[in-house]
């Protein structure tokens, strides 16, 4: 196990740690737009370049090699930021990759998909519709975690890229109108740490009156619960309805 290079503390009280997929250009920037004070954040990159099964399923083995590095930061906590690659094998693999993260920093961990599930049950959703960038069959693995965790999809859509780059193109407008009637679904989840769907979050809240939930929040609040930032530590909007 690698120990942190020092435990010192400047003007914050706690470190975010996060494995970013390369290919990533969205996380950084939510985490601007997001992060409470005081908290730094704090990221290491593992690489992918297209959403291919050949590199998502590559993702967790980078993971301890990134790992290593992160915990020089003494960060609180680390969370695997990617909500596909966490998910990739399905029930039981978010787990598997929170446990190599843990064995190699000595820090509580979590992954996006791990953190997506604790927020949904945290609102009381049970049933979602679900908005992704992801190709149908990305999509289908997503509807199959989720309901292994007793979490009903009750529809899905978005633009089907199978390029980061292109996911994080999509404005948070052409996201958050992907959703149309919600039918039977209590709430919204929109997927993927590299679609800008914090932003988008925003826009359903207020179009829909519901609860909806993006990656990258999950993956922010999962990470400070870890770190020892209770509720209150959050913005109002989104966060402040997530209970520990």
């Amino acid at each position: 196990m690698t120990q942190p290079a020092t435990t010192r503390r400047p003007d914050w009280t706690h470190r975010l740690g996060l494995l970013v997929p390369s290919v990533n250009t969205v996380v950084e920037r939510d985490l601007r737009l997001s992060l409470p004070d005081p908290v730094s954040a704090h990221v290491a990159r593992i690489p992918i370049t297209r959403d291919t099964p050949e590199q998502l399923a590559a993702l967790a083995d980078a993971a301890p090699g990134a790992t290593r590095l992160l915990a020089h930061a003494a960060v609180d906590s680390i969370v695997f930021a990617c909500t596909s690659g966490s998910l990739y094998h399905g029930p039981g693999y978010d787990t598997a990759i929170t446990e190599r993260i843990t064995e190699v920093a000595g820090v509580p961990a979590s992954t996006t998909s791990t953190a997506v599930v604790a927020a949904l049950r945290s609102l009381g959703l049970t049933r979602v519709l679900l908005v992704t960038p992801y190709e149908p069959w990305l999509d289908e693995l997503v509807v199959a975690f989720l309901g292994a965790h007793d979490i009903e999809v009750t529809g899905t859509s978005g633009p089907a890229l199978p390029d980061p780059l292109d996911t994080a193109s999509v404005p948070p407008q052409a996201i958050a109108d992907a959703v149309g009637d919600l039918g039977r679904a209590e709430g919204v989840f929109v997927s993927c740490t590299a679609f800008r769907g914090l932003e988008a979050a925003g826009i359903l809240r207020e179009r829909l009156g519901v609860p909806v939930v993006a990656s990258n929040e999950a993956t922010v609040w999962d990470g400070l619960r870890l770190a020892g930032r209770g509720p209150d530590a959050f913005p109002p909007d989104g966060y402040a309805a997530l209970r520990r």
